[in-house]
């Protein structure tokens, strides 16, 4: 008898323990006090035992032990001995009988007797060892009337469905016991080869070879594991005789998707030169594909900063640079930005595909300038018709913006030859009688210090003062550019101009280049400045200079002539009056759309410059719009066509009409954002959940298990395989119970499989495995097949390799108990009447006497 809490029993103590001082304390002690004592103790003592739940169960398994023994040709005779002999110390142990049962791809109907393996072999030639079918064996204990059974195999099973077994009735406790087998005879081969299924983007990995050396002398050889196209470990490895050596590496952080592990280890000995090889694949998640097609250098230098930072993998082309490379298919990225590129600098075969690219389910984000929609020429081309915008065809717009320029002008010593400073000084008056009165100028003359000649201002205000202030520059003093170049950057800072512009002169190469001149450009082109260089004289530029003029988005010149000079900077500086289809003003608000703001979160946003005249479409979302003369038109719209998305910003990017937004702290999140609504509808989203998925082979089939550590809410859960010959296949999964998925693929052979796993809407990222050929044949193995194994033992509730108590605490949860704490009510109930009966019959017998007497007296 146990007891389920035995704790209760301590409550006894104090009640049996008062009535005994009861007893010693009374004043005589006759037998019935005695008596009634004892009775009291034990209706305290029953009750006390009921509470501690006692029960009776039978463990041990009397019935006694089934073994199925495998004794197909992938077992060798090794294995077997040792497994049987493993079986029988465990029966004796437990003192139950063992009756065997040996099966092969059939299971034998009667018990053998208990001697050796080879001797089991030799008394079951009627069973055919080509083939393991462990169903059959498993399925032959349900009228076995077992408690429990052992299984002794290798775990390989080439015929049937060993878990099928459970579906069809009840099967007692299953205890697999296995072991490995012999290691190949050419000495040294990498019996293991362990990495992830998955892991993180930029992520490293854990990957583990183990090298086994079954021979008696060391192996001393070069081990190389690659993972893709990079050498991960690449060095001489010693592996000692019949011992093994465990090698770990990382994996690439700079792979993206799927890409096979390999490793290779190569040794020379006195027979020749031999070489092993072991693979498996390692998942990493990729990043988007994401190509911006822009017009000119200038008009990306902002954009692919901004999308850099994010976790794109960008690939960014200017239209002069599309001659030269292979953009491949618009289905090779999974979003496009056509950023103010016009549809003629666009390869034609690619622009005649990007609709197509679009309805399948890319993304599409077009952005405005001087060289997109109706002045890109997008009218009447394919791509029109996906635009959520409708196109206005160029007109001339005669409207100006008011400009700021500054003169950076050299005026050290040398500037002195051949009159250079005069012509400059004569080129700076030309500019300022070309400028409007609501322009700005700024002259600022440089030698080893800057000298403010004219301050930035407003040309009417400076207009009859200017040419005297020119005219204090005088040439003395070395060359120090860069202070002056500040300085011009602080001046236009402060002015509120539609276009802003710094002219560089100077006659030869600076003293001082450097990456700083760099920065301050392009701070400069974040203040929407741009920079244009003169060199005048001989002195050939280094090509330092040409950098500083196309970085800050201006011209470079070099004249011998300085009488050129007022004809270079009145060029420079000129204006175009007829630019078509354009609207610019100083000051252009941004409000919201009809639609409301979809594409981000933010609510507030900078005024503009200018922007592309477009108009809305009907069934697009109009998200923001800007009002010039009284009208409004969009600035950002979308909207979905088929499977995809496209987003349309009418304004720029590069800084011309957006320099407010180049400087807005929200220009990162808000690209991102717009990108990102195209890239939500495009191709399948990516479910970000943490599972496991498991392979192997049974009964000629692959099956794939699945394992999700996460609540998908009951989302269908099914698998595009691609198998070995190429063909795909698409398989559903079936819930096996909560989190613990399964399918198979059937006719399985050996090779590679690749499997894209959806989960709902999302998709896993993709997995491949290796298939063996071994897997196909009865040939021994050195490692067991504990997978199918283990889930034999889950299935049943037994283990793998159990020692005696793990048999035993099994046997006990298995064992059917007798609950007893009934009995021990009913007892001491019966203890109670019998202490009442035994007190109080005196008394009663009294009482009954004298009642008696007086009704006779």
């Amino acid at each position: 008898m146990s007891y389920q809490y035995p704790w209760a029993l301590l409550i006894a103590i104090p009640f049996v323990a008062a009535i005994a001082l009861s007893v010693r304390n009374g004043a005589a002690h006759s037998s019935r006090q005695l008596i009634t004592a004892l009775l009291r103790a034990c209706v305290v003592l029953c009750i006390a035992v009921s509470l501690a739940r006692p029960y009776s169960s039978m463990n041990s398994p009397t019935t006694g032990i089934t073994a199925l023994v495998d004794i197909s040709s992938s077992m060798t005779d090794t294995q077997g001995r040792e497994l049987l002999a493993r079986a029988k110390a465990l029966a004796s142990d437990l003192n139950a009988p063992l009756r065997i049962f040996p099966f092969a791809r059939d299971a034998a109907t009667s018990s053998q007797s208990a001697g050796s393996y080879g001797a089991l072999k030799n008394s079951s030639t009627h069973l055919d060892t080509s083939a393991t079918n462990i169903e059959n064996a498993l399925s032959s204990l349900r009228s076995s009337n077992s408690s429990l059974a052992f299984l002794l195999s290798d775990g390989y099973e080439s015929q049937g469905h060993a878990l099928s077994a459970f579906s069809s009735g009840t099967i007692p406790l299953v205890f697999p016991l296995t072991t490995e087998g012999e290691r190949e005879s050419q000495g040294v081969s990498i019996s293991q080869l362990e990495a992830p299924r998955v892991v993180k983007l930029q992520q490293r990995a854990e990957i583990r070879a183990t090298l086994s050396n079954s021979s008696l002398d060391g192996t001393t050889g070069h081990l190389t594991i690659k993972h893709g196209d990079s050498d991960v470990f690449s060095r001489d490895v010693t592996i000692a005789a019949s011992q093994d050596t465990t090698v770990t590496a990382q994996s690439d952080p700079a792979a993206e998707g799927l890409k096979p592990i390999v490793a290779t280890f190569s040794w020379t000995d006195d027979r020749g030169s031999h070489s092993v090889s072991k693979s498996t694949w390692l998942s990493t998640e990729k990043r988007d594909k994401v190509l911006v097609l822009s017009g000119a250098p200038e008009d990306d230098r902002f954009l692919s900063q901004i999308l850099q930072r994010q976790s794109y993998q960008l690939r960014s082309e200017t239209s002069s640079s599309l001659g030269m490379t292979s953009l491949g298919a618009p289905s090779d990225y999974r979003a496009i930005i056509l950023n103010n590129i016009s549809a003629s600098s666009i390869p034609q075969q690619f622009a005649s595909q990007l609709p197509s690219f679009v309805r399948s389910g890319g993304g599409l984000l077009t952005i405005g300038g001087d060289k997109s929609y109706g002045l890109g020429g997008y009218i009447g081309t394919p791509l029109e018709e996906v635009l959520p915008v409708r196109l206005v065809p160029p007109h001339v717009e005669k409207k100006r913006l008011n400009v700021a320029v500054q003169l950076v002008i050299d005026k050290s010593r040398s500037m002195a030859m051949d009159e250079r400073l005069e012509f400059a000084k004569g080129a700076a008056r030309e500019v300022l009688n070309s400028l409007k009165d609501d322009d700005f100028i700024g002259v600022i003359g440089f030698d080893d210090v800057p000298f403010i000649a004219l301050p930035i201002s407003p040309v009417a205000q400076v207009r009859g003062s200017a040419t005297d202030r020119i005219s204090r520059l005088f040439p003395t003093k070395k060359t120090n550019l860069f202070p002056a170049l500040d300085e011009a950057r602080r001046g236009l800072a402060r002015v509120n101009a539609g276009r802003k512009h710094t002219i560089v002169l100077t006659d030869g190469k600076l003293p001082d280049p450097g990456k700083y001149y760099f920065d301050l450009v392009r701070q400069m082109r974040v203040l929407g400045v741009t920079v244009s260089v003169v060199v005048v004289g001989n002195d050939a530029d280094d090509g330092f200079l040409a950098q500083i003029s196309e970085l800050g988005g201006g011209s470079f010149y070099q004249t011998a002539d300085p009488r050129n000079l007022p004809k270079i900077f009145l060029s420079d500086v000129k204006v175009a009056s007829n630019e078509k289809s354009l609207k610019e003003s100083s000051d252009i608000p941004v409000s919201r759309g009809p639609a409301g703001v979809l594409s981000t979160s933010l609510s507030d946003f900078p005024s503009l410059r200018g922007f592309v005249e477009t108009l809305p479409r009907d069934t697009a979302k109009t998200e923001l719009i800007v009002s010039e003369g009284g009208k409004s038109f969009p600035l950002l719209a979308s909207w979905s066509v088929d499977k995809g998305k496209v987003a349309s910003f009418t304004s720029d990017a590069n800084g011309r009409w957006s320099a407010p937004w180049i400087q807005w702290s929200a220009i990162n999140e808000f690209w991102s954002d717009v990108l990102e609504t195209t890239l939500s509808a495009s191709a399948k989203a990516r479910a970000n959940l943490d599972f496991d998925l498991r392979t192997w082979v049974e009964g000629g089939e692959v099956v794939v298990d699945l394992s999700i550590f996460e609540d998908i809410h009951g989302a269908p859960i099914s698998a595009s395989i691609t198998q070995p010959n190429g063909e795909s296949l698409a398989l559903s999964f079936s819930p096996l119970n909560t989190g613990h998925y399964q399918t198979r693929i059937p006719k399985a052979v050996a090779g590679t499989y690749k499997a894209e796993v959806s989960v709902g809407e999302g998709a896993l990222p993709e997995i491949a495995w290796d298939v063996s050929k071994e897997l196909f044949t009865e040939q021994p193995h050195f490692k067991p097949n504990t997978s199918l194994l283990q889930q034999i033992a889950e299935r049943s509730g037994g283990m793998v390799n159990p020692q005696l108590d793990d048999i035993t605490k099994r046997l006990e949860l298995q064992s059917s108990h007798k609950d007893l704490s009934q009995l021990f009510i009913h007892l001491a109930l019966l203890f109670f009447i019998a202490e009442l009966l035994f007190r109080e019959m005196p008394r009663l017998v009294r009482l009954s006497f004298r009642r008696r007497f007086t009704s006779n007296g």
